[in-house]
């Protein structure tokens, strides 16, 4: 008899595991995701293959050329050639608190894809109940009766996927896992080039506060030389006062510049997880830089393939369309295979006996026959949420699009900007020297030596910042495009075939504007 029962729930376990294997039907609507813009190219009107160059402005001022159809490199922060940007980030990488959390939301994800995927098996149960009564013989009209019972038994749960409703909850949840293991290649790209930015930033204001520092002591020395001219009666006391106003205003600006450079420092230093009190900053020189002089730049076609934020709409659209099919499948029968297989007896000692066998194998299906159109509506939602996810992928599309347009223009005419500044300073520069000289020989009045003065004073600031402005927009176009290295557990990542991740482009500011790049 034992034999026979054992059989019995063999031969149901193998049906539950054909089951499982030939699972039925999926009510999972084809997914049509919008097509991709046919163009091999960015921006509007002709290609631009190169920048202009810029003489007498040192590394800055260097050309650069476009190379169309070439990936950037993962480690794209290394063509600035600087040791201490490379430090830096290699310190964020290992040490944001940023990248711990999108790594741990991606375990996360992956845990509740196991978890989720659990459905596909058996459940398997032991029970064990041991027991002891006493009954009153008043409720059977007899003698009082203490006894025992012991009960041990394994218990079989299956749910067969006839219409693929754990299937598609499985793919959900494949798809929440691949969304997060791009955010966190979003993560690793975002912290690159805000790192990158930032330390372009302070050593763009190390070069600002040092040239303003140069012309408060040019205005001072000019300063010292009206004071004396004026105690012998040469110049008015106009022109004293003058100078001292134009002195004091350069000195009026620094505090402005220091404040903006504190607050790069401080935002450099929580990238690297530190506070500012304890994170040690290297010292960065704008001149040290080098100009990386090949832009490399993906076509169309890979950026929309490797770009994070492309790919997570792309993932959620799979979600969703999954989500609109498990809404069907809520709508047909639910069914549960069970079998309990085991031993009851009064005795420990006669627990085996073949007397003591208990078995029980049940198939039991639900269906909801009516509910007031909840089914329905969830379904009509779930097809809603998937057209809101179309918009939300071709928007996403057009974004990446526009961010490389906008940083390749940027790359072109700040490199315009840079030509024009250098050729002010020059003509400022020179315009200043003649000025300081007939100004000693009393050939003109001090005004005429102050607007010229003026004048050399702004086009040295515009030329600092036009040249940091150069390296700022390489490093936008390098993140726009994509370029950005993270572990290979979280996609396959080259030299020369970095991921992508989405970023808004590092625009024009200010000193002080604190610029960040956000996904």
């Amino acid at each position: 008899m034992i034999r026979n029962s054992v059989k019995i729930c063999s031969v149901a376990l193998s049906a539950a595991l054909v089951i499982l294997l030939t699972a039925g039907c999926s009510f999972e609507p084809p997914l049509h995701v919008p097509k991709l813009p046919k163009t091999n190219t960015y921006t509007a009107g002709p290609q631009i293959h190169h920048t202009v160059g810029v003489a007498k402005a040192g590394e800055a001022g260097k050309v650069q050329q476009f190379a169309y159809g070439k990936t950037v490199m993962a480690d794209w922060w290394h063509l600035f050639g600087s040791k201490n940007i490379n430090r830096l980030v290699r310190q964020a990488v290992q040490q944001s608190p940023t990248l711990q959390t999108a790594q741990a939301t991606l375990a996360q994800a992956h845990e509740n894809l196991l978890s989720v995927q659990g459905v596909f098996w058996p459940q398997i149960g032991l029970d064990l109940n041991p027991e002891r009564q006493r009954q009153s013989g008043a409720a059977f009209g007899g003698p009082t009766r203490t006894f025992s019972l012991y009960t041990g038994q394994v218990q079989v749960r299956y749910t067969p996927d006839f219409f693929g409703l754990n299937r598609l909850v499985s793919k959900t949840a494949k798809a929440q896992q691949q969304i997060q293991r791009n955010n966190v290649q979003e993560a690793y790209l975002t912290l690159e080039g805000n790192t990158v930015a930032a330390a372009i930033e302070i050593a763009a204001l190390n070069e600002q506060i040092r040239v303003r520092q140069a012309l408060i002591t040019s205005q001072q020395h000019i300063l010292d030389i009206i004071r004396s001219q004026y105690k012998l009666g040469a110049v008015t006391y106009l022109n004293l006062v003058n100078q001292e106003s134009t002195l004091a205003t350069t000195q009026a600006q620094m505090p402005a510049l220091r404040q903006a450079l504190a607050l790069q420092r401080h935002a450099l230093a929580t990238l690297l997880g530190r506070i500012p009190s304890q994170a040690i900053l290297p010292d960065l020189n704008l001149r040290t830089l080098k100009l990386p002089q090949t832009l490399p730049v993906s076509l169309p076609s890979n950026l929309v393939r490797q770009r994070p934020d492309i790919r997570s709409a792309q993932d959620q659209l799979v979600a969703l369309n999954a989500q609109i099919g498990q809404a069907v499948a809520k709508m047909y029968p639910l069914v549960q295979i069970t079998g309990d297989l085991g031993f009851e007896n009064g005795r420990l000692t006669n627990f085996f006996d073949a007397s003591s066998l208990i078995w029980t194998l049940a198939a039991n299906a639900t269906v909801t026959l009516f509910d007031g159109g909840t089914l329905q509506a969830n379904k009509r939602a779930a097809q809603d949420a998937l057209k809101a996810q179309i918009g939300v992928y071709q928007q996403t599309v057009l974004n990446a699009f526009q961010q490389v347009s906008d940083a390749l223009r940027a790359v072109q005419h700040d490199a315009q900007t840079l030509a024009y500044d250098q050729a002010a300073y020059h003509a400022a520069r020179q315009s200043y020297q003649l000025a300081s000289f007939q100004y000693k020989q009393g050939a003109i009045d001090y005004i005429t030596l102050l607007n010229s003065q003026t004048q050399y004073d702004t086009s040295r600031l515009a030329l600092v910042s036009a040249k940091a402005q150069r390296y700022l927009d390489t490093a936008a176009l390098f993140v726009a495009l994509g370029g950005g290295w993270w572990p290979r557990q979280y996609g396959p990542t080259t030299a020369t075939q970095p991921a992508v991740q989405p970023q808004h482009q590092l625009s024009k500011t200010k000193p002080a504007s604190g610029r960040t790049l956000h996904p």
